[in-house]
């Protein structure tokens, strides 16, 4: 690939980002921004492929997922209320609590989805086919989010104490589990007023374990505050996501751009997919709910499927090779392939630290559906591992984006796809 090739397809995926933030400004998951990007994107993947874009829409709740946050904090601070007049509805409301958090905001199994409202989402992707005559043998899909994020107001304020903050709060949680069940488990069904205790003139053991049960709950506090004020659901205050996720649209567009230019470059037998994913932030309901509709049509049969999820940071350029909230694992052969993908990118720039390969830290990302689902997977990114005060922010901004990280971006993606083929014809 010529270098002016390169950097012609890190100004096309700039463009892109930028033509679709100012005609939408944040895209929260199921909100009218959200589905006239993906709109958008479909007319540009029409454009490149010459076939209508197919357009799949989906249920969802999107306040249960990560948007949550501020209900578990409100919550936190109502069974603190609670404590002082019915420690057993404390251990009951504290215990769902911390349950709820635990499938909504950690393990996105949507058990509680019910309880908020539903909206609708929606998928958009395209393809190049193998021309007519010419056998299908596999698909390598390219996917990335059109959603962007809540705007996460520690991050934007102080990213290092903004993990620390929200460990706090769910400790909180725990020990007002301990710290009820305590007083429930000695009958202390309600407390002593603090003027009761002071007219004792000496003090038996049960009540100076009311003192310690009664003076203990105030360390929680802030920790419930600071849950309730994680995020902001105004979405003029979203993330506009240029990074997150519109960078990774942009490079597979721009790349699906080229091979529209130079047809030779796909593969023999190969159908070139490419994906835009609607709520990824809503606990990846997009990319679940595309593993559902085609698991049994073939669509995903001897697929390859790459995600493209952030694109920006220049020194951090990596495979994801699993969601360790999630549990999942992604394909080997497909992480070893895009690093060297990466490194022969980087070239002089490639380091020993760079490209790299890391568990996702927080979260999840598009790929696990599809490894849930037996599909071949790996997610791609250069964006720092640690938080940042434009992760999640409404500093994820156009002006923001590195243009060395598109270019190299998009150049992994060319040379990604023939080390795909080489797997697939066991090269």
């Amino acid at each position: 690939m010529k270098k002016e090739e390169a950097k012609a397809g890190a100004q096309y995926a700039y463009d892109y980002i930028k033509g679709i933030i100012d005609k939408t400004g944040p895209r929260l998951p199921g909100t009218e921004e959200e589905r006239q990007g993906a709109m958008l994107t479909a007319e540009i993947m029409e454009g490149i492929s010459g076939k209508k874009a197919v357009v799949e829409e989906f249920d969802l709740h999107p306040n249960a997922s990560i948007g949550a946050i501020p209900v578990v904090g409100f919550l936190g601070l109502i069974c603190f209320a609670l404590y002082y007049l019915s420690p057993i509805a404390t251990l009951v409301l504290s215990t769902f609590t911390l349950l709820f958090a635990i499938a909504q905001i950690f393990t996105y199994s949507g058990t509680f989805d019910f309880l908020f409202p539903k909206k609708r989402s929606q998928n958009v992707y395209t393809s190049i086919d193998p021309e007519e005559g010419e056998e299908l043998k596999y698909t390598i899909c390219f996917s990335a989010h059109m959603d962007s994020c809540w705007c996460w107001n520690h991050s934007l304020r102080n990213p290092k104490t903004a993990i620390p903050k929200i460990v706090v709060g769910i400790v909180g949680f725990v020990l007002l589990i301990i710290m009820s069940a305590v007083a429930v488990g000695v009958g202390m069904y309600s407390f002593q007023t603090i003027s009761d205790l002071a007219v004792k003139t000496e003090l038996s053991g049960r009540d100076i374990l009311q003192i310690v049960l009664y003076v203990l709950p105030l360390i929680t506090v802030p920790g419930s505050y600071w849950l309730s004020d994680y995020l902001t659901w105004d979405k003029k205050k979203a993330s506009p996501g240029a990074m997150d996720n519109l960078s990774g649209i942009g490079i597979f567009l721009a790349y699906a751009e080229y091979v529209k230019a130079h047809p030779e470059v796909r593969p023999e037998g190969c159908r070139l997919m490419f994906a835009a994913m609607g709520a990824e932030e809503a606990s990846l309901k997009g990319s679940f709910a595309f593993c559902k509709k085609h698991k049994d049509d073939g669509l995903l049969e001897n697929m390859y499927h790459i995600n493209l999820d952030s694109f920006r940071d220049d020194e951090h350029f990596a495979a994801v090779i699993g969601d360790l909230w999630l549990g999942s694992r992604f394909d080997r052969q497909l992480i070893e392939v895009s690093k060297e993908a990466m490194r022969e990118a980087l070239g002089e720039d490639a380091t020993e630290k760079c490209p790299s390969e890391m568990f996702n830290p927080v979260g999840g990302c598009d790929s696990t559906p599809f490894c849930r689902a037996g599909v071949k997977t790996v997610t791609l990114v250069a964006q720092n591992p640690t938080l940042t005060d434009y992760y999640h922010t409404s500093k994820d901004t156009v002006e923001g984006l590195s243009m060395y990280s598109l270019e190299k971006g998009f150049e992994t993606v060319v040379r990604l796809v023939p080390k795909i083929d080489a797997l697939v014809r066991g090269e």
